[in-house]
C-alpha cells in the first residue's frame, strides 16, 4: 500500500509504538506508579494527584463490586466534565464492567432508551438533572442510581459558594432503595478498601449485610476481561446517519493514547519519568464524545499529563481557563477557536506556553485558521492550529496534520499505525490520487462493531483484499500526491438539486471566501420544477452592517459561487442571521436551519444525533 506519507511526519512521528497489553485501569495503575504525585485531575481549582486518583478509582470499585456490578455489567454514565466520571470510567473498567457514555443533557425518554438499549443496570447522573428524570427513573427501576454532585470534588469554601449560588436551589434525590449519593458510595468503598470501619459507620444500602465486618487483606488485583474485550459504548450517528452504538475496547483507546506523545511531539514520558515536562490539556470536549474521551481524558492519563476539567461546553468557559490554568495542550472544535479569538479576556494575554492546539468534530474553515493562528502568533505562541480527521467508530482520531509541514485545506495524515484510503463509494475499489470518493479506515482503532447491530457492522466494516478490516466513513474525501488527506463532504448529508448531488459543504467553503462572513450554512428548500435548490444562511463578523452592505455581500458572495459551483449548487435564496443554533457539541445545527427555512417545526433537533 502507497503510504508516502510518512515523509512528511514530523522528526518526533517515530512510527507505532509497543502498544502495552493493558486495560484502561491498568494503564492508569502504570500512570500512578510511575507520577504518583504529579496532578493527574484539576477541577474549579482541586488538584488531584495520580496517586489520589487511583486511590478514588480503587475505593469506587470496592463500593461498586458491593453493589453487585462486575464483569459485563452495563452503567450508564450521564455526567458533565467532572471527576465523578473519570474515576467511574476507570473503576467500571477494574471490575470488568461497561461504561455506556451518553450526555448529561439527554430528555429522559431517550435516556430511557438508551438504558433499554445496552442493558444497563446502574445510572450515574448528576443531581442537577435528576429530576427531569425521575419519572423515567421509576418507570425503569435500574438497579441503582448514583447522584453525584458538583460539591463532592470542590473545596468547602467553594462548595459553599456553589451551594449558596446554585446548589441550594436543586431539590434533594428520593430516598427509594436504589438511589444512594456519589460521596456515599466511594466513602463505603474507602472503608472496604482499607479493611476497616469506624464506629459510628451505617452503610444503609441494602444490596449487601455487612454484618460482623472482619479486617481483611488487601486482595491483589486480578485482571477480570482483557484489553480485546468491550469497555466502553459510544453513541453514534453512525456511518450511514442512523444512530448506533461503537462498542469500544481499551485496545482501541490505547493506540491513539500511546500515540499521543508523538502527536504533542514530547519524549516517552516512560523513558525519563523524572524529567517529563509538565504539561496540562484542556479537557472540554464532552467525555461522551470519542475525541474527548480518549484524547483529553485517556490519552493524558497513559502519559502522566494533568487533565484540566471543564464541564460547561463554552467559549467562555474556555477563556476563563486558559487566563487562569495556562494550559499548553488544547483540542476543541472551530466553534470554540472562534469564541476564543473575540474574547475580552485573553486580548491583553501572552499565550507563549502554549505547545499544541488541535481541531476535530467539524470541518475548520480556513479563514479561522488563518485569523487564529495570526491571533495567537501575535500574543506569543509559534505553533499552527492542527486540524484532524476520525469518527466515534474509531477514536476520532485517525489523521492529523503535522505541526511543521501543515496544510491548510487538509485533514492530515493517517497515524503512525493507521492506513487510509479513499475507494470509490458504494465499493471496495481505491481511486487514483487526486479523485473523490469514499475515505476508508484500518488499524487497531477500529471499533469491534455495533452492540447488537451485525448487519449495521457488516455495512460499516469490510475486509477488503488486504484481509484488513476497513470502515468505511461514509464521509467524501480526496488525497494528494503526498498522502495529505481532505474531507470534502458527508455522504449522509447530500442535495439533490433536479437529480444531481450538490455538497453543502463545498459550497460554504466557496462562500467563506469572503472575508466579510464569519460562518455559513447551505440547507435544501422546497422547490416546485427542481424539488430542491439550494438556500445559504449567512452570520457577518459584523453585526451592526446596514442593508446596503449586506446586498452587496450578496452579490459578490453570488458572483464567487458562479465562478466556482456547478449551476445546480449555487444558492437561489440568502439570509444573514446574528448567529446559529449549535448542537451541544459546538457544531453549526445544519438540520434545525433547514427545518426553518422548509418552514417547519423542529421535532428534534441535530443534537439528538450529535450526542451519541
Amino acid at each position: 500500500m502507497d503510504r508516502s506519507w510518512t515523509a512528511y511526519y514530523d522528526e518526533e512521528m517515530s512510527g507505532l509504538p509497543e502498544i502495552p497489553d493493558l486495560t484502561l485501569y491498568e494503564i492508569l495503575l502504570r500512570s500512578a506508579k510511575t507520577f504518583p504525585k504529579k496532578r493527574g485531575v484539576t477541577f474549579e481549582g482541586t488538584r488531584i494527584t495520580y496517586e489520589e486518583l487511583l486511590t478514588e478509582v480503587d475505593s469506587l470499585a470496592e463500593a461498586f463490586a458491593d453493589c453487585n456490578i462486575g464483569v459485563g455489567t452495563v452503567v450508564t454514565v450521564c455526567l458533565p466534565n467532572i471527576p465523578q466520571a473519570v474515576v467511574a470510567i476507570y473503576a467500571l473498567n477494574k471490575l470488568g464492567a461497561i461504561a455506556n457514555m451518553v450526555h448529561p443533557k439527554t430528555p429522559a425518554p431517550e435516556l430511557c432508551s438508551c438504558m433499554k438499549e445496552t442493558g444497563s443496570e446502574c445510572l450515574m447522573i448528576l443531581d442537577a438533572f435528576l429530576p427531569k428524570a425521575l419519572d423515567m427513573i421509576e418507570e425503569q427501576k435500574p438497579g441503582l442510581v448514583v447522584v453525584c454532585k458538583i460539591g463532592d470534588y470542590l473545596s468547602f469554601g467553594k462548595a459553599l459558594g456553589f451551594y449558596v449560588s446554585k446548589g441550594r436551589k436543586i431539590p434533594k434525590f428520593p430516598k427509594d432503595s436504589f438511589y444512594i449519593s456519589y460521596s456515599e458510595l466511594i466513602r463505603h468503598g474507602d472503608m472496604l478498601r482499607k479493611g476497616k470501619f469506624s464506629g459510628d459507620y451505617d452503610w444503609e444500602y441494602p444490596f449487601t449485610d455487612l454484618g460482623e465486618f472482619k479486617k481483611k487483606e488487601k486482595a491483589e488485583y486480578v485482571r477480570p476481561i482483557g484489553p480485546d474485550d468491550p469497555a466502553i459504548y459510544l453513541h453514534s450517528g453512525g456511518t450511514t446517519g442512523s444512530p448506533k452504538i461503537a462498542v469500544i475496547s481499551s485496545t482501541n483507546m490505547n493506540v491513539p493514547a500511546m500515540l499521543g506523545p508523538q502527536i504533542i511531539r514530547v519524549s516517552d514520558p516512560f523513558d525519563d519519568p523524572e524529567n517529563f515536562p509538565d504539561l496540562t490539556m484542556v479537557a472540554i470536549l464532552p467525555l461522551f464524545h470519542g475525541f474527548g474521551i480518549c484524547m483529553c481524558m485517556h490519552c493524558m492519563i497513559s502519559c502522566g499529563i494533568n487533565m484540566l476539567l471543564v464541564p460547561i461546553f463554552k467559549p467562555d468557559e474556555l477563556a476563563k481557563i486558559i487566563k487562569k490554568e495556562r494550559p499548553q495542550l488544547i483540542a476543541a472544535v472551530p466553534t470554540l477557536y472562534e469564541g476564543m479569538l473575540k474574547s475580552d479576556k485573553l486580548k491583553t494575554m501572552n499565550l507563549d506556553f502554549l505547545r499544541a492546539c488541535f481541531s476535530g468534530g467539524d470541518t475548520l474553515p480556513m479563514d479561522l485558521k488563518k485569523r487564529f493562528e495570526e491571533y495567537i502568533h501575535a500574543h506569543g505562541a509559534n505553533i499552527s492550529l492542527r486540524e484532524g480527521y476520525g469518527l466515534t467508530e474509531t477514536l476520532t482520531v485517525c489523521a492529523v496534520n503535522p505541526e511543521k509541514n501543515c496544510k491548510s485545506g487538509s485533514v492530515g495524515l493517517p497515524l503512525p499505525g493507521i492506513d487510509m484510503k479513499i475507494v470509490k463509494t458504494g465499493t471496495d475499489e481505491e481511486v487514483p490520487v487526486g479523485e473523490k470518493g469514499e475515505i476508508c479506515i484500518s488499524g487497531p482503532t477500529v471499533m469491534l462493531g455495533y452492540l447488537n447491530d451485525p448487519e449495521a457492522t457488516d455495512l460499516a466494516i469490510h475486509i477488503h483484499e488486504d484481509g484488513k478490516r476497513w470502515i468505511h466513513s461514509g464521509d467524501l474525501g480526496h488525497r494528494d500526491e503526498e498522502g495529505f488527506f481532505y474531507f470534502d463532504q458527508r455522504i449522509k448529508r447530500i442535495i439533490k438539486v433536479s437529480g444531481v448531488p450538490v455538497f453543502p459543504t463545498q459550497i460554504e467553503k466557496v462562500i467563506l471566501e469572503n472575508e466579510a462572513l464569519e460562518a455559513a450554512c447551505a440547507v435544501a428548500i422546497p422547490h416546485p420544477y427542481r424539488l430542491h435548490v439550494v438556500k445559504a444562511y449567512l452570520v457577518l463578523k459584523d453585526r451592526a452592517a446596514d442593508e446596503n452592505t449586506k446586498e452587496e455581500i450578496k452579490k459578490q458572495i453570488a458572483e464567487n459561487c458562479k465562478k466556482n459551483l456547478i449551476p445546480y449548487a449555487c444558492p437561489v435564496e440568502y439570509e444573514f442571521k446574528d448567529e446559529f443554533p449549535m448542537t451541544r457539541i459546538g457544531k453549526i445545527d445544519f438540520r434545525a436551519l433547514e427545518k426553518e427555512a422548509q418552514g417547519l417545526k423542529e421535532e428534534k433537533p441535530q443534537e439528538k444525533e450529535e450526542q451519541k
